[in-house]
């Protein structure tokens, strides 16, 4: 009964037909305010991690969860250490590989990428470079071929069938002195993955890697693969203390890391800077409970010698602020919530009735605007609106509790 009262008169004073106009627009401005705000949150947090999972999708296809390094980037005993780790918990798969920094040469054309030597036989447990290719074929000879990004191929001017020259880090002794190593390769294939690895990445097969390398059987390390890809890095820390002395390990976190944490920098960045359209509409909410308390001064009075407590007073404002928070957080969710879902389409539909393109294909490694919709995002967003409306109805909401009767009164 105590708290059903303050609810009855802060929804009349809501919903009050002879509330003054002014208050009435700046009210509906705050409404609107807080409407677009949860919005705008809803919509770009769910884009930005479609971003982030279109990146994570891309990167990793071709990035193996995790490496395991010989001593001295040499494992000669490779073949019964993959068969170890495959044995694993959460391993779902093991590859060896060769890998090394080079640098592709063509006429006047050259360019510094990081090359590979993988086993075509187990290389598709950890990567999907067999389904990246869009043109020529998979390595399933050692021949001297090399699988190139098609980013790298057009830099390069390179298609599928030409020569290219590799340059090693390392150098051959001749009587006329020191030369770097060369060797011209085919151009097998050439893959997409819809990333900036298409651009610094190639791969040839292991035995090549091996023999370019100068390894022997030998090779550097393992590329290995976990069921779950957040977790890759504490799953490696922990096989890495069953691992003979001086192998090392390395995750995904550590090669690309830099990138997510970037991605995730930007995401913290961008929902702060909108949020400060919540805290805008949240402070409108002070300006309208201080004016609504100035305009019901004789009612709060009125209230206050018909027994009603500064407590109860202090509800029935503090509903009176909530109703326009609420009306707004809800306003925002029933539009952000669907446009978030369906943000691709949305843009899709755009894109063919004003004959545009958001991001063209032949610039962008996406030609469609992403999006994921978490729950969890959606609860933090409207949690913090509740927050910062429930403190900003404290204020004005104290202050009415403070108004006297006699003096309210005593010009009315």
């Amino acid at each position: 009964m105590a708290l059903s009262f303050p609810l009855r008169i802060g929804f009349r004073y809501f919903f009050s037909r002879r509330r003054d106009r002014f208050l009435s627009v700046v009210t509906w401005i705050s409404l609107l305010g807080m409407a677009v705000g949860i919005t705008a949150l809803i919509v770009v947090m769910s884009v930005m991690n479609g971003f982030e999972a279109e990146l994570r999708n891309r990167v990793l296809s071709l990035v193996p969860h995790g490496f395991i390094d010989g001593p001295e980037r040499r494992l000669s005993e490779w073949p019964a250490l993959m068969e170890a780790v495959a044995n694993e918990k959460g391993v779902r798969g093991v590859s060896p590989y060769t890998g090394t920094a080079a640098m592709l040469v063509r006429g006047d054309r050259l360019r510094g990428i990081q090359l590979y030597g993988i086993d075509p036989e187990t290389e598709g447990s950890v990567s999907d470079i067999e389904q990246q290719l869009v043109e020529g074929r998979y390595l399933a000879e050692p021949r001297f071929e090399i699988l190139l990004g098609d980013i790298l191929a057009r830099r390069l001017q390179l298609t599928v069938g030409d020569r290219v020259t590799l340059v090693l880090p390392t150098v051959t002794v001749t009587p006329l002195g020191l030369f770097p190593q060369e060797k011209s390769l085919e151009v097998a294939g050439i893959f997409s993955a819809g990333a900036d690895i298409d651009g610094n990445t190639a791969f040839v097969h292991l035995k090549v890697g091996q023999r370019l390398l100068r390894l022997g059987d030998a090779v550097n390390g393992l590329r290995v693969e976990f069921d779950n890809l957040f977790a890759a890095p504490e799953s490696l820390a922990r096989l890495a203390t069953r691992l003979p002395e001086g192998v090392e390990t390395q995750s995904w976190a550590q090669t690309q890391g830099s990138l997510f944490q970037a991605v995730k920098m930007e995401k913290r960045m961008v929902r702060l800077l909108l949020f400060f359209i919540v805290i805008i509409a949240a402070f409108n909410i002070i300006s309208i409970l201080t004016m609504a308390v100035s305009q019901r001064r004789s009612a709060i009075a009125v209230l206050r010698t018909m027994g009603a407590t500064p407590t109860t007073v202090v509800r029935i404002f503090i509903v009176y602020g909530l109703l326009t928070a609420l009306l707004g957080i809800g306003l925002g969710a029933v539009i952000g919530v669907p446009v978030a879902m369906n943000v691709s389409e949305l843009i899709a539909f755009l894109e063919t009735s004003l004959g545009m393109k958001v991001f063209n294909p032949d610039v962008y490694f996406i030609s469609a605007v992403p999006s994921v919709f978490r729950w969890l995002d959606f609860v933090v967003i409207v949690g913090a609106a509740l927050v910062l409306s429930v403190l900003a109805t404290l204020y004005p909401a104290w202050q009415s509790a403070r108004i006297e009767p006699a003096e309210a009164l005593r010009y009315d």
